[in-house]
């Protein structure tokens, strides 16, 4: 079986991460031809990372380029509303199978997209989402697909993360510095406890974005008394988690999160805004906490919590490592999406 993923750029993300991690798995672990297709440009952050895994890349947006590369293959993957329109025309009147992943929890609902959707609802096999939340909303908005979707949790690969010893609670964020990521909030929490708490923390933020700078600016007002790190992008996400104690994450709005998926793969208790799929992943007092989004002062309470809680550390780590193995493990996630391609 031949299979090509198409993504709108190998910019870092989580859908393009999720695409390279199981166009490796499907290659190694289910002996499928897996590739990626990028409509993005030259010299992306994550081509690289694709090229170290040896991983057959195809960059172009051009309509007759994209229907030569549907030819070659069996089931063209979809990761990305905005590669949606030009597939589909791109594989008029060819056989190959599509499937959309959905991998955000908003659905689209203008004119523009009701029309896109119409139209794809006779070219696409499946649609699959990463949360339950998103498919039912999708449903209720295109009926007409009840029939095609199915949700599937994305997964990660193994971690055999080993922390490194710190004597202060090391808080880390991981994603782009955007408006919708508000790591502002996490800063004005930790401003909310004490000096002595503040001074028994360090914090580092991993992403690259526009807001980076405002951040900083931020974080020497607010918390002066913590050690605060802006890392930019990192590839090695074992480095990442081996230096952190606890994930924060503060989203306005997710699907299901890489971010978490990553920490629970490690073992890494997670602080996440009830927000998208993050319910699915964390379970309040069982692997991790979860706030309502701006609630700064419930965030810093949560902090505080897993700072000064050792048994409640633990027991959220073990927990996750038990979670991984059961429903986030990449290889369960690949045998799924090879039931949807057959």
């Amino acid at each position: 079986m031949k299979v090509l993923h198409v993504l709108s750029s190998l910019n870092v993300g989580g859908a393009e991460r999720f695409a390279i991690d199981l166009t490796v798995e499907q290659r190694e672990g289910q002996h499928i031809t897996a590739s990626i297709l990028s409509m993005g440009s030259l010299s992306e952050p994550l081509e690289l990372e694709a090229q170290e895994q040896n991983i057959s890349l195809i960059i172009t947006s051009k309509i007759k380029e994209l229907r030569q590369a549907i030819k070659n293959v069996d089931i063209v993957h979809v990761h990305s509303a905005h590669c949606l329109l030009r597939i589909l025309f791109a594989s008029l009147w060819l056989p190959t199978k599509i499937i959309f992943t959905h991998h955000n929890e908003q659905i689209n609902k203008t004119l523009k997209w009701k029309s896109i959707h119409f139209f794809a609802s006779f070219k696409i096999s499946k649609i699959t989402f990463v949360v339950k939340s998103a498919e039912k909303k999708f449903v209720k908005v295109y009926p007409y697909f009840s029939n095609k979707v199915v949700t599937i949790l994305n997964g990660v690969p193994a971690r055999t993360t080993k922390k490194t010893e710190s004597k202060k609670f090391r808080l880390g964020h991981v994603g782009r510095f955007v408006p919708l990521k508000a790591q502002h909030l996490l800063i004005k929490a930790i401003s909310l406890l004490d000096k002595k708490q503040q001074n028994n923390i360090s914090l580092s933020f991993y992403g690259t974005g526009e807001l980076m700078q405002y951040n900083q600016q931020l974080a020497e007002k607010l918390i002066p008394h913590v050690q605060v790190i802006f890392y930019d992008f990192v590839k090695d996400r074992d480095e990442i988690y081996s230096n952190i104690d606890c994930l924060a994450v503060t989203s306005e709005t997710e699907g299901l999160s890489l971010a978490i998926l990553e920490a629970i793969a490690s073992g890494t208790p997670t602080i996440a805004s009830n927000v998208g799929g993050n319910h699915e992943l964390i379970k309040d007092g069982e692997n991790g906490l979860l706030y309502d989004f701006e609630n700064i002062k419930k965030l810093s309470k949560n902090i505080e919590i897993l700072m000064t809680s050792n048994l409640k550390y633990e027991r959220f780590r073990s927990a996750n490592k038990k979670k991984f193995l059961v429903d986030c493990s990449l290889e369960q996630c690949a045998i799924q999406y090879l039931k949807v391609y057959l």
